[in-house]
């Protein structure tokens, strides 16, 4: 565009003021000379001739009336609406939308995206009408999808004014706003950083400036930090549907928002957790359908591969996000689900990393105040999500690790589960669940020390004696449904003394046992009152060696033989010729044990006589997730064998290769798994 603009020295006189143009001020053409048949051009220092933008050139007045007759039209009594105008506003917005896309079909009259210092004028102009956006709604989600991120730092800067000015004068349009950020929350692809004729914006700075908005927000408005809160919820990606690099991307931006809005912290922790111990259950129900066990080794094993993907707003590249979209067509459908599975199990590992690492330095900074509170808030989130959810597999180790910081959170962790295992409502589901979490973090808790593990085995064998004298009198036989919350306990105790009876032999200056002293100076003096405890219950009518899990049954047995602590075997032998199905029938149903009765479908899951025995479900058990199991380097206790003793399978030398891998498999119910504990 070509401007003249007269010299100063010289100005003209102005034209009157009229109808039409009148040109009297301007000066005459000289006549043309009969002696030239060519037209000539006359330059005249005194006018400055300068080349403008052709978009940066109208003027902010201009821009200014466009956006005051827009609204006024479309804000007209029905009968004189006039919406030209105002689409023409929208179209301006949605030509600088990263999919530069016309809604509805409309065609817009630019036929090229405004200019970054264009759609500077239009923000300033609605930011001094936002008042009349309540009724444009249209205008303002087209506002909303205009491409900021990768624009100039003043750009930004307006941009992001406005929409606190927008937030803070129609409260109905906050929610949308921090939709459209969260939503960023996923991906920030990086071609939104590279807009024609403007600087290019890394993907690093666009992730930075979603979090500098919402900072801005959050101090400008005090309303949208419960709005911040429903939109996290309401934008957290379906773990079925969402890439892995997404899902991961929008975890890790939630927890970046606890540095800026700690009020969220609780919220947005729970959030995650909610989440994850889905996803945990999910994975769990699906191992349990692979045909054979390599198949879940293969899955967890495997769930770490391409982790690089994860780390995408550390990149601007974009090529990976569906890298592996055409190896697809010639997978099974068999491979195709093994696929979908360890992504899955991708998900849990990553995210589980993410939550470790942004636990740590609360529980390492030493400001005691912060790590009880999330010392709690992890309890609070293990009582509310994990605890009632018999699946869950891997979210529980959160509490695993942080409660073996200090011997004070052993026992703050230990002592809920306690409470919960024998307090009052003891015949509730949660109980139940309790009790197998307290004996695996007994049993399994490498940094437990042994005042705890007395304490607690001595205190659980207390409340089984008291559960025996009430129901031994009335009691007709071994019965699950009835008597579950004895069972329970029972186990309990068994699991421990398994993995922890070096803990419960008495020596001089309460010194740790050494294995090759046990039988030195005759028979082992055991902890004051668990050997009575435990004889009592297993020789009792209720008989727990008939209900507990057989693995956990079979392990106790042949320990407690071979340190001379109890011998079971005939009651065992005893035992193969009784059926729990005859005893169930005799159970009066008004009776009957009614929170263990709702439990018993998740307690075991078996059919046949084992569908009237507890499973071996002891949740601390070995930890396979590539990724994240460097967080428990130093945690957990692996099964350590008793001396002298050996496994039934290396006193018949002549069974087969399957019975030997059968005995292996019954064993590792409740030892650990061979491949982890060669790691």
């Amino acid at each position: 565009m070509v401007s003249l603009v007269q010299a100063p020295s010289m100005p003209p006189t102005l034209p009157q003021k009229s109808l039409k143009r009148d040109a009297s001020h301007l000066s005459s053409p000289a006549p043309e000379s009969s002696q030239s048949k060519k037209l000539r051009v006359a330059f005249d220092d005194r006018v400055d001739v300068r080349i403008m933008d052709d978009w940066t050139a109208k003027p902010l007045d201009l821009v200014k009336d466009e956006v005051r007759s827009a609204l006024e039209g479309h804000l007209r009594p029905a009968a004189d609406k006039d919406d030209g105008a105002y689409e023409q506003l929208r179209m301006v917005f949605i030509s600088a939308a990263p999919s530069r896309s016309h809604d509805n079909g409309a065609v817009s009259s630019y036929t090229e995206a405004p200019s970054t210092a264009l759609l500077k004028k239009y923000l300033v102009a609605l930011s001094g009408r936002v008042s009349d956006l309540k009724a444009c709604g249209k205008l303002v989600h087209a506002v909303l999808d205009v491409n900021w991120l990768g624009r100039d730092d003043a750009f930004v800067a307006l941009y992001v004014r406005f929409l606190g000015t927008l937030g803070s004068a129609v409260p109905g349009f906050l929610r949308t706003v921090l939709d459209r950020i969260v939503g960023h929350f996923v991906e920030v692809s990086s071609s939104l950083g590279r807009i024609p004729d403007e600087p290019y914006v890394p993907r690093q700075q666009m992730v930075a400036r979603l979090h500098n908005a919402l900072r801005y927000l959050l101090r400008l408005i005090p309303s949208a930090n419960s709005a911040l809160a429903e939109s996290l919820r309401g934008q957290f990606p379906n773990h079925r549907t969402a890439s892995r690099q997404g899902y991961i991307a929008f975890v890790k931006n939630s927890l970046k928002t606890i540095e800026y809005a700690p009020e969220l912290k609780a919220e947005i922790q729970t959030l995650i957790t909610e989440r994850l111990v889905k996803i945990d259950v999910e994975v769990q129900e699906e191992l349990d359908d692979l045909e054979d066990e390599v198949d879940e080794h293969r899955v967890l094993g495997l769930s770490g591969l391409s982790e690089a993907k994860e780390d995408a707003d550390d990149s601007d590249d974009d090529s990976d996000v569906d890298s592996d979209s055409s190896s697809e067509i010639s997978m099974t459908p068999e491979e195709n689900h093994l696929r979908a599975l360890r992504d899955t199990v991708a998900k849990l590992d990553s995210v589980l990393d993410l939550l470790f690492s942004h636990y740590t330095p609360t529980f390492a900074s030493g400001k005691m105040y912060e790590v009880n509170d999330a010392f709690e808030h992890l309890i609070s989130q293990f009582s509310t999500f994990v605890l009632p959810t018999y699946r869950s597999r891997h979210t529980q180790f959160l509490v695993f690790h942080f409660a073996q910081m200090s011997q004070a959170y052993a026992e703050r962790f230990a002592g809920v589960l306690l409470r919960l295992a024998t307090g009052r409502s003891s015949a509730s589901n949660g109980s139940l669940s309790a009790a197998a979490y307290l004996a695996s973090f007994i049993a399994r808790g490498a940094r437990v020390n042994k005042t705890l593990i007395r304490s607690i085995f001595t205190r659980l064998g207390n409340h089984l004696d008291t559960l025996r004298r009430n129901y031994e009198s009335a009691c007709q036989g071994p019965n699950l449904s009835r008597y579950g919350t004895f069972y329970a306990i029972a186990q309990a105790m068994l699991y421990i003394f398994c993995f922890r009876w070096r803990d419960f032999i008495m020596t001089p200056d309460d010194a740790d046992v050494e294995d090759y002293d046990i039988f030195e100076e005759g028979e082992p003096e055991w902890l004051p009152g668990i050997k009575e405890c435990l004889t009592q219950a297993i020789y009792s009518k209720l008989n727990p060696l008939k209900v507990c899990a057989p693995a956990i049954v079979h392990q106790f047995g042949a320990i407690a033989n071979h340190l001379r602590f109890m011998y079971v075997i005939p009651l065992l032998e005893t035992n193969k010729r009784l059926r729990l199905s005859s005893f169930r029938s005799l159970a009066a149903p008004a009776s009957r044990d009614m929170g263990a009765a709702r439990r018993e479908n998740t307690l075991s899951h078996q059919s046949g006589e084992a569908h009237h025995q507890l499973d071996a479900f002891f949740p601390f058990d070995p930890y396979q997730l590539p990724k994240s199991k460097k967080w428990l380097e130093g945690d957990y206790r692996v099964w350590k064998g008793v001396p002298g003793m050996q496994d039934d399978d290396d006193d018949e030398e002549d069974d087969s290769s399957d019975d030997e891998d059968e005995e292996e498999d019954e064993f590792g119910d409740i030892g650990d798994d061979p491949e982890y504990e060669s790691e």
